[in-house]
């Protein structure tokens, strides 16, 4: 995947994080995923549609460090998992797409995005658009997260079914 749709994603959840939790978080090595299974406990997802490009988008969280963003943001205690937890990721997940939507339309590229589909509880499968699903490892002092992304071209995709 070209890193020109990474970065959007990168820079988006460092702002949103760093503005809206006062916390710092750092990348690692991207790797593709294998398997639907989410890689925390709440996940918000969301696709991408574009005239040129079509995706989608999933951001996981374990219990710890959900519950912390959630303290960070909402500025009191957030002792256990809860529907705050679930409502949050759900918000962080608008904040991301709509983030990196805009950066990557300022790269050329137009995604209309939806609501954001949460899912949790007893094996989640998460349902991407086709192609590689690229994962961004995230750590901060609260714990680690992940994002999921999935960009492929729609003029690609014609051209296989049209063969």
């Amino acid at each position: 995947m070209n890193v020109q749709f990474i970065n959007p994603f990168i820079e988006t959840i460092s702002n949103i994080l760093a503005t809206m939790a006062s916390m710092t978080c750092e990348h690692g090595k991207p790797y593709l995923k294998e398997g639907e299974q989410p890689l925390g406990v709440v996940t918000g997802l969301i696709p991408m549609e574009g005239e040129a490009v079509n995706g989608s988008l999933a951001i996981s969280f374990n219990e710890k460090t959900i519950m912390h963003i959630s303290s960070s943001m909402l500025g009191e205690e957030i002792a256990e998992f809860d529907d705050t937890c679930k409502d949050l990721t759900g918000e962080l997940t608008n904040m991301l797409s709509g983030g990196a939507r805009k950066l990557l339309w300022e790269g050329g590229y137009s995604f209309e995005m939806a609501t954001p589909q949460m899912l949790s509880g007893d094996s989640p499968v998460i349902h991407h658009v086709d192609g590689p699903v690229v994962v961004i490892p995230f750590k901060t002092k609260a714990g680690e997260f992940f994002i999921e992304v999935v960009i492929g071209s729609r003029l690609r995709l014609a051209e296989v079914a049209a063969e």
